[in-house]
């Protein structure tokens, strides 16, 4: 199988990237050639904060956790990564060591590709690089961890904010129902939020009688995803309205 089919299948930014560049077969050639994938179990770490940023990750399967640790090593997570999704494109591209550590949230498996050979497309297509340009630009970064550790925050909003952040690559029709598939146990989601247990239940309790996110087990239905994103600015949306773009 071409590599770069099996990643189209799952919404892969780089793909669409590449796609809305009109790179030549040839050249997308030259990135699958150079593209290593790696099968990554529960826990290990995918790259580690300082290390070196030697290429672009691109995670095909699985779900990811990026933290970054202080110089008192407190650990803050400020992100989960899903199927699709790109990582380590920030430090590669700033020349820097990594900024954060990426840990498998559970087992994935993750494309690599390495930064010489994505530094010369970019180099020699413009399409593709501004395509980074504008992913650059809405990259909040480690940002994101106000939104999910804020002790101002509700912990309500802060579960919707996880939830609104994973569903980055779902597939949601525009008037249907979105699922979710948590990679992680409630626990843990009481840990990257910086709550407690007791105090997710009751979040979670509450999202499911207002009918905005049903939790069972790991998985969560959405009825409508404008109204679920509409409780973090405390607007309220009937459960079959839609928000014109």
């Amino acid at each position: 199988m071409v590599p770069h089919r099996k990643c189209a299948g799952i919404g892969c930014k780089l793909r669409e990237h590449i796609r809305c560049s009109d790179m030549p077969a040839a050249d997308v050639m030259r990135l699958d050639n150079a593209m290593v994938v790696r099968a990554i179990a529960r826990d290990e770490k995918i790259f580690s904060q300082g290390a070196d940023a030697t290429g672009l990750f691109c995670l095909r399967s699985g779900h990811t956790l990026l933290w970054h640790a202080d110089a008192f090593n407190h650990k803050t997570a400020f992100r989960v990564v899903g199927p699709g999704e790109m990582m380590g494109y920030r430090s590669m591209f700033g020349d820097d060591a990594h900024a954060a550590t990426a840990q498998a949230l559970t087992a994935c498996d993750v494309c690599y590709y390495p930064k010489k050979i994505v530094l010369q497309l970019v180099d020699e297509f413009p399409g593709f690089a501004r395509r980074f340009f504008r992913t650059l630009a809405r990259d909040r970064g480690p940002r994101d961890a106000l939104l999910l550790r804020g002790q101002h925050i509700p912990v309500r909003t802060r579960l919707i904010n996880l939830l609104l952040l994973m569903n980055t690559n779902e597939i949601c029709p525009d008037n249907g129902t979105c699922v979710l598939k948590l990679p992680m146990l409630r626990r843990d989601i009481a840990a990257l939020l910086a709550a407690r247990p007791e105090s997710i239940a009751r979040a979670i309790k509450e999202l499911g009688q207002a009918g905005i996110a049903m939790f069972s087990g790991r998985t969560v239905t959405i009825p409508n995803l404008d109204a679920l994103s509409a409780e973090t600015t405390g607007e309220q949306l009937p459960l079959n309205s839609s928000v014109p773009v």
